[in-house]
């Protein structure tokens, strides 16, 4: 029995060996793991910064002063609005996820016997993003120290906290939008690798070349397919939200319009990466080489901004970035003009991939 075992075990050992691209993804994969996490993880590592959008009401010296000295810290990239604007309107079209407000008597906390709770500063944050709990400590600490340095420790500013919208959001509804992304993704790449790697293998594609159905029409078939699974995933994920959430999504016609968009693209990728991968188990490992970075580096998890200033530019040529901006700009923050620039992308890249994987299929090669 053991002389079996061992002839079996080596038959597995030269069937690993002798498929090369197993072997390359196999390595590659956990390699690829480990510089991914180590980039966004490291300690040091990051040379991003965190944008704060600020709105100085009281544009006095003391102020000014302030901003500089958060400016200072060299964690935040401070984005100035103008005072006359209207802040509500600002976070719809802009969609930050920190926006301070400097009040008009923030000088008068600086003059000599000023009470304390002179003056209060408003800080609204997007409650589900790790990088607003950043930004608040750094508010909060400059603001500490100017009560110590200015005011001789007297706690003459004190912070105030609020929502970036003035619905009542839970985490799960900033979460779920990027939940339905992520589920468009890797149902459909995943599900494309399996079918193209099988018919290949199984001989389909050559009995294919021998009826009237062209490629196009294949890859329709296929998308149209995935399209209703995607949409019937969504479905339960909507469903159970909001039965056992309490979730406040709106399903508008351009998140509708962003899903479809989606199925399209991400099937023609997995198109794309089955037509150079011939084995199914090597398959299935290049799809999760291309879905895990793009899971972990398109803001679904983690914010683009705890990431490095490089990941950040890697982030924004991923599909994935797009997608979830262009959900939760129409789902949550009610944000027209960002979601449609999203959806538009997504629609450009998604007749991109579908013409590359019309064009690279070769069935009579297969």
């Amino acid at each position: 029995m053991a002389n079996r075992i061992l002839t079996a075990l080596k038959g597995e050992a030269r069937g690993f060996f002798r498929d090369k691209s197993t072997i390359f993804w196999t390595l590659a994969f956990p390699i690829l793991l480990i510089l991914l996490f180590g980039a966004i993880f490291s300690v040091g590592g990051g040379e991003g910064t965190y944008d704060v959008s600020v709105q100085d009401l009281s544009n006095s010296p003391a102020s000014q002063a302030y901003i500089q000295a958060l400016n200072s810290t060299g964690s935040l990239n401070i984005h100035m609005v103008d005072a006359s604007e209207n802040i509500d309107t600002y976070i719809q079209d802009n969609s930050p996820y920190a926006v301070l407000i400097i009040p008009q008597n923030f000088a008068a906390a600086f003059i000599p016997g000023a009470p304390a709770n002179t003056t209060v500063l408003t800080l609204r944050t997007d409650p589900t993003s790790s990088a607003s709990g950043v930004v608040t400590g750094i508010v909060m600490g400059v603001a500490s120290q100017f009560n110590l340095n200015i005011a001789g420790g007297a706690n003459v500013i004190t912070m105030a906290m609020g929502s970036i919208t003035n619905q009542n959001f839970n985490f799960l509804d900033f979460f779920l939008p990027g939940v339905i992304a992520l589920t468009s993704m890797t149902t459909t790449i995943f599900w494309m690798v399996s079918v193209m790697t099988r018919y290949r293998n199984n001989g389909i594609f050559k009995k294919l070349t021998t009826t009237p159905i062209t490629r196009y029409e294949w890859l329709s078939a296929q998308i149209l397919w995935q399209l209703f699974v995607v949409f019937l995933s969504v479905a339960v994920i909507v469903v159970v939200g909001i039965l056992a959430f309490n979730v406040s999504l709106t399903l508008t016609w351009i998140a509708v319009i962003t899903i479809v968009l989606s199925s399209a693209l991400f099937s023609s990728m997995g198109m794309i990466i089955a037509r150079f991968i011939r084995e199914e188990e090597a398959a299935s490992a290049a799809a999760n080489a291309i879905t895990f970075p793009m899971m972990f580096l398109s803001g679904i998890f983690f914010p683009l901004a705890s990431m490095p200033t490089w990941l950040q530019s890697i982030a924004y040529v991923l599909p994935l970035t797009y997608v979830g901006n262009a959900l939760r700009d129409t789902m949550v923050y009610g944000n027209t003009t960002s979601a449609l620039y999203n959806m538009a992308v997504v629609a450009v890249l998604a007749v991109v991939f579908f013409v590359a994987g019309v064009m690279l299929s070769k069935w009579k090669s297969e």
